[in-house]
C-alpha cells in the first residue's frame, strides 16, 4: 500500500522540498535529514509519552472538556457553529499543552487574532501546495504583504510565547519546558541562531499540529454523530456505567473507537500533504519502476475512501472496525497518522483527547442538526487546505432527559 511505502525504512524516499518552507526553522516535523529527524524526535516521544499523557496532558484536557461543556449549555438548545466551538476549544487545549497558557476562547467567546492568522495563511498555501518554490519566493521577497504577513505573524507569536517562557525561568510540565531544555542542552554543540532555529520550528510545529488538525476532527465527529443518531445512541449504550474520564476504559469501547476510525478515514486530518521525492537512481514500487528525483504522494483522502482499500468506502460504518472486518480490505490502508518511523508524535494523545471529548459530550447530549440546515453542504464544501476543513457544521446540543432529571434532583456532580 503507498501509504506505508513512502515512510518505509526500505526504500530511500526522502521529504520534498515543501518541508523547508520555514527555513531557517526546524524540527522533527520540518527537517528533511533523517538523522535529524531521528535526533529530535527523541524528545517529542518523551514529551508525549503514555506517561506524560496519562499524568499532565489528560487532566488539562479534562479542564478544558468542562469549559466546553460550559460553553455548550450558555447556548441554550441553540444552534452552534461547530467549526468555531472546536478551533476555539482545540487552541486553548493546545495553549495549555505547549506553553502552559490557556487562551480562554471558550469563555469569551472570542478569536485570538492568530487562530485567524494561522487559518488564512494555511489557505494561502492550499493553492500552490505542490509548487513550494512560490511559496520560497514569497517569503523571502514579500513577506509583509497581505497573507503572506499572517504566516509570519504565526511564527512571531510562537516566538515570543518562547521568549516570554525563557526570560520567566518558569518550569511548567508542558511542551515549551522540553524545547527550552534541548535549546539548553544543545548549547556549545550548535550556534545560538542554530537552536534558536530549532526552537522556534518546534513552537510553530506544536501549535500548527497541536490544533489545526484534532480541530476537524472532532468537527466531523460531531457531524457524523448529528447525521447517524443510530451511531451516537450506540455509543452513548456503551458509556453507561462506566467512568468516562478513564482513557484506559475508553480505549476499549468498540463503538466509540468505530466512530473515530470511520471519522479518521473519511475526513483525514491532513488529506493530501506528505510528498516525497525518489532517489537519484529510482526505486520500485511493485511492479513499476519510478525514475528518481520524481516527487510521489499518497494522498490519504482518496486511499482511505478507495472500495479497492474498504467496501462501500465512501459510506460511514463503525462497525467496520470490529464486527465487520471484511469491510477493511487493506489494512495498511488507514493511516491517518502516516506510518512508520515518520507518524505523527502525538497519535497517542490526539486519540485520548478524541475519546475524552466525544464520550463527554454523547453522555451528556443529543446532537441534532438545526431545522432546514444542509447537511450534506459540509462535505460539499469540504476543503483541503493544508490540513481537513470540513464545510460550516451547525449543530443543537440538547441535554438528554436523564443528565437533566439528574441536575433537578440535586445528584447532578460534573463529569470533569
Amino acid at each position: 500500500m503507498a501509504i506505508v511505502w513512502l515512510d518505509s525504512t526500505k526504500n530511500e524516499l526522502t521529504k520534498t522540498d515543501w518541508y523547508d518552507m520555514v527555513l531557517p526553522r526546524t524540527s522533527t516535523i520540518f527537517t528533511r535529514d533523517e538523522d535529524e529527524h531521528t535526533a529530535r524526535r527523541r524528545l517529542w516521544d518523551h514529551a508525549l509519552s503514555v506517561r506524560n499523557t496519562n499524568n499532565i496532558h489528560i487532566p488539562r484536557t479534562l479542564h478544558h472538556i468542562k469549559a466546553l461543556h460550559e460553553f455548550i449549555d450558555k447556548a441554550n438548545g441553540e444552534p452552534i457553529l461547530v467549526n468555531d466551538m472546536m478551533a476555539w476549544y482545540t487552541f486553548d487545549a493546545m495553549g495549555d499543552l505547549v506553553y502552559g497558557q490557556d487562551f480562554e476562547m471558550l469563555k469569551t467567546g472570542k478569536w485570538r487574532p492568530v487562530v485567524k492568522q494561522q487559518q488564512r495563511a494555511l489557505a494561502l498555501l492550499a493553492p500552490i501546495n505542490d509548487t513550494i518554490w512560490i511559496v520560497r519566493l514569497a517569503f523571502a521577497f514579500a513577506p509583509f504583504y497581505g497573507k503572506i504577513r499572517e504566516f509570519f505573524k504565526i511564527i512571531d507569536f510562537c516566538d515570543q510565547r518562547m521568549a516570554e517562557r525563557i526570560q520567566s525561568g518558569a518550569k511548567k510540565d508542558d511542551l515549551a519546558s522540553y524545547f527550552i531544555e534541548e535549546y539548553h542542552a544543545l548549547d556549545g554543540q550548535r550556534s545560538l541562531k542554530e537552536r534558536k532555529a530549532l526552537l522556534s520550528g518546534n513552537a510553530v510545529s506544536a501549535v500548527i499540529a497541536g490544533s489545526d488538525t484534532t480541530n476537524p476532527a472532532l468537527t466531523a465527529v460531531s457531524y457524523f454523530l448529528a447525521k447517524n443518531p443510530k451511531d451516537a445512541e450506540k455509543v452513548y449504550q456503551e458509556l453507561q456505567g462506566i467512568d468516562v474520564t478513564d482513557s484506559i476504559v475508553l480505549a476499549n469501547l468498540p463503538h466509540l473507537n468505530g466512530v473515530i476510525n470511520e471519522t479518521l478515514r473519511l475526513f483525514p486530518p491532513a488529506m493530501t500533504i506528505n510528498t516525497r521525492v525518489t532517489p537519484s537512481q529510482g526505486l520500485w514500487f511493485d511492479d513499476t519502476f519510478i525514475p528518481g528525483g520524481i516527487r510521489v504522494v499518497a494522498p490519504k483522502y482518496t486511499i482511505m475512501r478507495s472500495s479497492e482499500a474498504f467496501e462501500d468506502g465512501a459510506s460511514f460504518i463503525p462497525e467496520r472496525w470490529y464486527s465487520r472486518p471484511e469491510m477493511v480490505r487493506i489494512r495498511a490502508a488507514f493511516a491517518p497518522f502516516g506510518s512508520g518511523h515518520r507518524q505523527c508524535a502525538g497519535k497517542h494523545l490526539a486519540l485520548v483527547q478524541l475519546r475524552l471529548v466525544i464520550s463527554s459530550i454523547v453522555q451528556k447530549y443529543i446532537l441534532e442538526f438545526p431545522p432546514g440546515f444542509d447537511a450534506e453542504s459540509v462535505e460539499k464544501n469540504l476543503k483541503d487546505q493544508v490540513t481537513c476543513r470540513p464545510g460550516p457544521c451547525w449543530v443543537v446540543y440538547k441535554p438528554r432527559v436523564s443528565e437533566m432529571k439528574r441536575a433537578l434532583d440535586g445528584n447532578y456532580s460534573s463529569i470533569i
